[in-house]
């Protein structure tokens, strides 16, 4: 009889691998949301005009669904990460069962070769030659052998079992970690596409309310303004009439006894001296004062053309002056009036104007030097040289003395 080698015995391994509830586990926790929720401001439609408020909570819920899509983005490379995991020890595990399968295939040609031998040498003639008459450590080392030669045989007769179901394991869980690997990176695709549409309208719906929203600001602030202007434009009317109102009361013509009463001449008139003249031989003037009425009718003629071009009639700071009230001017300022009983302004032919005419080369100044020569009233030399006093204006300049 020809004993094989004794087969090395084989200890049974457990072989590393994920288990179907591992893997199910896997895709759960790499799972996103249950089920996505169109944030509160995307429920409806946008509204065709938001208010602030409103477009505040849409930008806060169009950055919450970006900030989904970014962990499902991260989520899904995560699970493709794991698939490959999966993947790799898959190709283990079916390299494992083929190496198994190998192994099996070994074992059963010893175990062909065990049943060979017992066919060609029957166990009876092996125990007979042990009992018969030979050398007695023959005998012990056969009965040894056989012994062995029983447990070899039933070990790999056990180790086919095993193996064998080993391999059935290693391609099942093999081909269930795929199929979780592939239904997670499926379920991990589809919620990371949900989350890109969904993204994608909250920004185009964010983008067109934001758009009516400015829209309507821009309209609101036309309206405000248009408003303002029209308030603006009221008001100026209003005080146009105002300014209108005034200047009819300022250029209504005060006495009606400035009739004039046929020439008057140069130099004393009506019999009275100079300064002394009495009221009702005298005109009012429009802005305050009398004049000569002659003087007078010319006088309101051009301050009522002067406030047509000004807006307000010409400011009177001197016009009659009384004899006493030129005496005390004269010893106040002697260089600039005119000795007591001397003066224009005593006959009730001179007018001092303020209110910028009094400032030479001014437009007011120069409106008098173009239009006062048509109502009578010059800018005598004296008052362009010394004393310059660009402020006296007189009717006719019918002589006199220099100075106010």
């Amino acid at each position: 009889m020809i004993f094989r080698r004794p087969l090395t015995r084989r200890r049974k391994r457990g072989l590393r691998h994920p288990s179907i509830p591992a893997a199910l586990a896997l895709a759960a926790a790499f799972s996103l949301l249950p089920a996505l929720a169109v944030p509160s401001a995307f429920a409806a439609s946008a509204p065709d005009v938001p208010t602030v408020q409103q477009l505040a909570a849409m930008r806060a819920d169009a950055a919450a669904v970006q900030a989904q899509l970014s962990a499902g983005a991260k989520k899904l490379d995560a699970a493709r990460a794991k698939l490959a995991q999966l993947q790799a020890k898959a190709s283990a595990a079916n390299a494992a069962a083929a190496k198994l399968d190998a192994k099996l295939a070994d074992l059963r040609r010893e175990i062909g070769q065990f049943a060979g031998d017992l066919y060609e040498n029957p166990m009876p003639d092996v125990t007979t030659r042990l009992l018969s008459d030979v050398d007695i450590q023959q005998s012990v080392q056969g009965a040894a052998l056989l012994k062995f030669a029983n447990a070899s045989r039933t070990e790999a007769l056990r180790q086919v079992a095993v193996d064998g179901q080993q391999a059935k394991v290693l391609r099942a869980t093999a081909a269930q970690n795929v199929a979780a690997a592939a239904a997670l990176q499926k379920s991990m695709s589809q919620q990371v596409k949900a989350l890109q549409d969904t993204a994608t309208k909250a920004a185009a719906r964010l983008q067109a309310a934001e758009a009516a929203y400015q829209k309507e600001q821009a309209r609101l602030a036309a309206e405000r303004a248009a408003k303002a202007k029209a308030a603006r434009d009221a008001a100026a009317r209003a005080a146009a009439a105002r300014r209108a109102e005034a200047l009819a009361r300022n250029l209504a013509v005060a006495p009606a006894n400035c009739s004039v009463r046929g020439r008057y001449p140069s130099g004393a008139w009506g019999g009275y001296a100079n300064g002394l003249i009495p009221a009702s031989d005298l005109c009012g003037i429009i802005g305050g004062g009398m004049l000569r009425p002659d003087a007078a009718v010319a006088f309101n003629r051009m301050t009522q053309a002067y406030a047509r071009a000004f807006g307000r009639p010409l400011c009177i700071n001197a016009a009659y002056r009384p004899y006493a009230d030129q005496v005390r001017l004269f010893r106040l300022e002697p260089s600039f009036a005119a000795v007591p009983g001397t003066s224009n302004h005593g006959w009730g032919l001179a007018v001092d104007l303020g209110c910028g005419v009094q400032n030479y080369g001014s437009p007011q100044y120069r409106w008098m030097t173009q239009h006062a020569g048509t109502y009578g009233f010059v800018h005598p030399a004296w008052a362009v040289r010394n004393p310059f006093e660009p402020w006296h204006w007189e009717f006719g300049h019918p002589g006199g003395s220099g100075g106010t």
